[in-house]
């Protein structure tokens, strides 16, 4: 008696063809973190506009008889436009990290060319948009940010602006070697992220131009120095950071933490600026506060426990 052969299954039809589109797919991660990048120059050159005052200037909405636009309102002036395309970067980056997960593509040379991008657009450019900030500002005193600056305030401008550029090279270089890990966890950071970091000076930078802010704008100009110091310690720091769209976005939530984001998103919408600045000031905060809470807690258990009533068995065994 003869068998007949049994005849493999036949493949899937789709199957080569879903290959073919998620290879094609697989340069979209690549033009994203390209997209972060430009964002990042394009930034540092509209903070040399800023400086030099060339080109075709921006409107200045204090000129306008009607109701300046929205665009106007939220982007003033050239460092403005600067923070601006930060906050551009930072959703490039977002996007990148997504779209290779999507595609399948994640590869050694996009977390390589990610971290570099990261570099110009989280470092590089929010230090030159400080210094140009503040040689604009602090122009009529004759306070120029440079390391052999006569004023102690233009000295502090530039070691602020330069640790803040060597830290975040530091930080993202730290976070590829750990991130290469088995034992990498993905559910929080160690040091504050780049971006949330690059987020503060930008939303200071937008808040400083905003109209009728008053003393609050003179506060931000000697305020940068400081926080960018402060946040480039964060950065390599061993605080952990939450994931920002894993812990309040992703995941079910609570009814009231629907209602509070709903009510953060209107008041964003009417007060854009002081609204962001709060937030990632917020967020900056989050790490240590979070951290202090926690060794609070572990503290009060130790002692809990040392204080702990003995069972009835012991009390039985010492009577």
């Amino acid at each position: 008696m003869t068998m007949k052969p049994i005849l493999a299954t036949p493949p899937d039809s789709r199957e080569p063809r879903r290959r073919r589109r998620l290879k094609s797919l697989a340069l979209l991660p690549t033009l994203l973190t390209l997209g972060n990048l430009l964002c990042g120059f394009a930034a540092i050159h509209f903070a040399l506009r800023a400086v030099f005052d060339s080109g075709v200037p921006v409107a200045d909405i204090s000129a306008h008889s009607s109701s300046p636009t929205l665009m106007e309102l939220t982007l003033p002036s050239f460092l403005s436009v600067g923070a601006g395309l930060i906050l551009v970067g930072l959703v490039f980056d977002l996007l990148d990290g997504l779209a290779a997960r999507m595609t399948r593509s994640t590869t050694n040379f996009g977390g390589q060319l990610d971290s570099l991008a990261d570099v110009v657009t989280f470092g590089v450019a929010p230090a030159i948009l400080m210094i140009a900030l503040m040689m604009k500002k602090l122009a009529v005193d004759a306070i120029v940010p440079s390391p052999i600056s006569v004023s102690f305030l233009g000295r502090l401008t530039w070691m602020s602006a330069a640790l803040y550029v060597v830290f975040t090279a530091v930080r993202l270089a730290r976070f590829n070697v750990e991130h290469a890990k088995a034992d990498f966890d993905y559910r929080s950071f160690r040091g504050m992220p780049s971006p949330g970091a690059a987020c503060v000076i930008a939303a200071m930078i937008l808040c400083h131009d905003q109209p009728d802010l008053g003393i609050v704008s003179k506060l931000i100009v000697y305020a940068l120095p400081i926080v960018a110091a402060v946040i480039a310690y964060l950065m390599v720091s061993r605080i952990p950071y939450r994931r920002f769209h894993h812990t309040y976005f992703l995941g079910k939530k609570p009814f009231g933490h629907v209602i509070t984001v709903v009510l953060l998103f209107s008041i964003f919408w009417l007060y854009k600026a002081p609204v962001l600045l709060v937030l990632v000031l917020w967020y900056a905060a989050s790490g240590p506060v979070f951290l202090a809470i926690r060794l609070v807690r572990e503290r009060r258990g130790a002692v809990d426990l040392a204080v702990a009533p003995e069972s009835p068995q012991e009390l039985r065994r010492g009577a």
